[in-house]
């Protein structure tokens, strides 16, 4: 799992990490969590044989937080804009690549802007995974005006869809 957001406790975003951890390691999977804030340097995400990628981050700006988006400039550099074969991929092995975000506006407006964060993960990131790898997109629009209601039911039905990986 790898998160990108700038606090590390006491936000949604940070409970939704260790919920969906907790599950995954509960039903058995080896679950690694690399979390990427603004400014920190991180070392290379080992997804060696790792069938399920699970991106945790709040959508700013319509498109994915600056450090993620770093990250897998950075990671995936030769097999986005470079000469290497997408069968070397680092993300080769990835059957499962599942994005888990937050968007304080309505569903609306990321339409209107063109779904950066989808449209990056799906023409660029999914390709680069195994043959016939399906980009899970389970995105909570519209936090700003949710009620506590809403946001539990998000978690519970991110938990339901990551129970089944």
């Amino acid at each position: 799992m790898l998160q990108a957001h700038p606090q590390s406790t006491g936000c949604l975003n940070v409970a939704l990490l260790h919920r969906l951890a907790g599950i995954l390691k509960a039903s058995g999977h080896d679950v690694e969590v690399v979390r990427i804030a603004q400014g920190e340097s991180i070392s290379a995400l080992d997804v060696a044989g790792a069938e399920s990628l699970i991106l945790v981050y709040p959508t700013w700006w319509g498109g994915l937080p600056a450090p993620l988006l770093g990250w897998f400039q950075r990671e995936l550099l030769d097999w986005i804009d470079g000469p290497a074969d997408a069968a070397t991929s680092p993300l080769r092995t990835v059957r499962h690549l599942v994005a888990v975000t937050t968007h304080g506006s309505p569903r609306r407006v990321n339409w209107l802007q063109g779904q950066p964060g989808l449209q990056l993960l799906k023409r660029t990131v999914a390709r680069l995974c195994a043959p016939g790898t399906r980009l899970r997109w389970l995105a909570l629009y519209g936090l700003d005006q949710s009620s506590a209601e809403r946001v539990a039911a998000f978690i519970d039905s991110t938990v339901a869809e990551l129970s089944q990986l």
